[in-house]
């Protein structure tokens, strides 16, 4: 039976606190009050969109799923996310990236220029192309440049166009106890 028709339409139900509709035959699916906090759908029942596809649903005590066939669209100024996110897919961000901290386990791949204000690298760095650096270069250990054949190994080029010398290659030895006869250094 109806409650109500098409041209008899209801205007408004009153329901007591913990009040509940129920649905089905076997009254399966209950919509229950729960007094100053709001409305809750029984067991993992689901609230469905369009199909059964798009769907919100309490998976179990700790898990809540939000489900789409295409694409699920969060729109506003800020959207918060509070505890950690795994991405088991693509993540896609056509705006700015903004972080404290980045860990990665896994491999970068970066298409286009990146700008990096401090960079520390625990392991090997594996380079395909130019190394393009603006600033010094600083080393706390020895550098081995190794090419597989006979071409030139080390190039000093100065673009310079004024009449001093250059490039040049300058060679010191720092110690914090110099003495006489000690080697500034050696080219062989």
């Amino acid at each position: 039976q109806a409650l109500g028709s098409a041209s008899l339409e209801w205007s408004d139900l009153f329901l007591a606190d913990a009040g509940t509709i129920q649905f089905g035959n076997d009254q399966d699916t209950i919509l229950t009050h729960t007094d100053g906090a709001g409305l809750t759908l029984n067991s993992t029942n689901k609230l469905m969109f369009n199909d059964a596809s798009q769907f919100i649903q309490g998976a179990s005590a700790t898990v809540l799923d939000i489900a789409a066939t295409d694409e699920i669209e969060l729109t506003a100024t800020l959207i918060e996310v509070v505890g950690n996110a795994t991405v088991s897919g693509t993540l896609g961000v056509t705006g700015v990236l903004t972080g404290t901290s980045l860990d990665i386990s896994g491999n970068i791949d970066i298409d286009g220029t990146t700008n990096l204000d401090v960079v520390d690298i625990d392991g090997a760095v594996d380079m395909a192309s130019t190394l393009q650096v603006d600033g010094a270069i600083t080393s706390s250990a020895g550098m081995t440049i190794t090419t597989a054949d006979n071409t030139d190994t080390l190039t000093l080029k100065s673009t310079d166009a004024d009449a001093n010398t250059g490039p040049t290659l300058f060679m010191q030895r720092d110690s914090g106890s110099p003495a006489d006869g000690d080697s500034i250094g050696k080219i062989s």
